[in-house]
């Protein structure tokens, strides 16, 4: 059986609200799995999610603790 998580455990696991959790499954950015009037998100799918949403190497910036950038990784340095 698959690991199924609710929205608030979804929520925590990615660190955002369970809103934005909704508001994914409604832009269909995330498949619920319904069960009565349960949504459930199974981990695959947050995995998918993560896997979807990072950024391409040549344009990440290193951020330091206190969220500045510090140093540009990639692409071109003129």
């Amino acid at each position: 059986m698959k690991a199924l998580k609710s929205v608030e455990e979804a929520a925590g696991l990615l660190g955002i609200s369970p809103w934005t959790v909704r508001g994914y499954i409604r832009d269909g950015k995330l498949r619920p799995v319904r069960l009565g009037r349960r949504v459930l998100v199974e981990e695959a799918e947050l995995e998918r999610l993560i896997a979807s949403s990072k950024a391409p190497l040549g344009n990440v910036e290193q951020v330091d603790a206190v969220g500045s950038a510090v140093e540009h990784v990639g692409g071109n340095h003129a």
